[in-house]
């Protein structure tokens, strides 16, 4: 049987004013599922950042990372609005921006990582629908428990292998990152509620990761889709079971959105972080307690021009979302969400 995680190189054509890809591992069908799959672009996007390939040690605005964005942020113009300030069309209200305006010229692209992308609540900044998050599908187990986070649980291991999350991967500073993760929450930059990541705990997050998958691939990736090639024999949707990798932490209060900061992966070393709801939240979502809510038709498009952007076809990116938005987060193969 073919491994659904196999992978095969590809030359991928220059996309004019979207960067030029370096190469691509896989393909995306127009199912929306995707192999394992990593594409790179050094894009110009007006930044001075450090050609360097590893993060210098020091305070978090020397110390460079990888902000794994799965909604919105996919689309380069919107991710600008946290570092510039301001808005794009569809949002109803500007960002104030980070204390560092400078914008990446560095971005990667991982396709179909065990994660599921999900969308929840009512946001006023897209009219009231359902803005994305993801399911790392760690376990939620009690505080001082011991986790084995090489494997996550296989209750979800076909929607892990079916329905993977496609993630654009800005390279900035840690000072950035900590500044993002504060306005998706609600505050300003800076804002003491919110408990910034040092480079300490940044560097830390790497050196786990490299503990976790000790190969890379020739683009410098480290991630939890990986794991299945250090597994002897023939890798398929019903025996593969992804790495969680080190585990999450809360840095927002708990009432707030997008608390949970994650590092899914490195990339050339560099800790790749992102954030979604907390645990305790994600249990609510996966039994049910608390309800999904299908994105704005706004929120929606913002999205598939970044999957655009990222070298999908438009119909690849409609499929994608639609599989997403229509596939129940509760049980595999239900009917879809409302």
């Amino acid at each position: 049987m073919t491994s659904q995680f196999s992978m095969r190189a590809a030359c991928v054509p220059a996309a004019p004013h979207r960067g030029v890809f370096v190469c691509s591992r896989g393909a995306v069908d127009v199912k929306g599922r995707s192999r394992v799959t990593v594409r790179s672009s050094k894009q110009d996007m007006t930044s001075v950042t450090s050609n360097s390939n590893s993060s210098p040690a020091g305070s978090e605005a020397e110390t460079f990372v990888y902000y794994a964005s799965f909604g919105s942020n996919i689309l380069a113009e919107r991710f600008n609005c946290y570092l510039k300030g301001g808005r794009v069309e569809g949002m109803i209200r500007d960002m104030p921006g980070s204390r560092n305006k400078t914008t990446p010229k560095e971005w990667h692209v991982w396709h179909n990582l065990p994660h599921r992308l999900f969308f929840a609540h009512s946001s006023p900044t897209w009219e009231g629908g359902g803005v994305g998050f993801v399911d790392f599908y760690e376990n939620n187990d009690e505080e001082g428990d011991e986790v084995d986070h090489l494997s996550a649980s296989r209750t979800n291991t076909k929607q892990q292998t079916t329905l993977g999350t496609s993630y654009r991967l800005y390279r900035i500073t840690l000072e950035q990152f900590n500044d993002v993760l504060a306005q998706e929450n609600g505050m300003v930059p800076g804002d003491g509620n919110c408990q910034a990541l040092t480079s300490d705990e940044a560097n830390s997050l790497a050196r786990k990761w490299n503990e976790v998958v000790s190969a890379k691939n020739e683009n410098g990736a480290k991630h939890g889709g990986m794991v299945a090639a250090c597994v002897e024999g023939s890798i398929t949707r019903e025996n593969f079971v992804p790495s969680t990798g080190p585990p999450g932490e809360t840095r927002a209060p708990s009432n707030r959105w997008y608390g949970y900061a994650k590092c899914i992966g490195t990339m050339h070393g560099e800790c790749v972080l992102t954030f979604t709801c907390d645990p305790t939240e994600m249990e609510k979502f996966r039994s049910g307690q608390n309800a999904t809510n299908a994105p704005s038709e706004a929120y929606y498009d913002v999205i598939k021009k970044g999957l655009v952007q990222t070298g999908m076809s438009e119909r690849e990116a409609v499929a994608y979302l639609d599989e997403r938005v229509g596939t129940s987060l509760i049980a595999e193969g239900s009917a879809p969400v409302r």
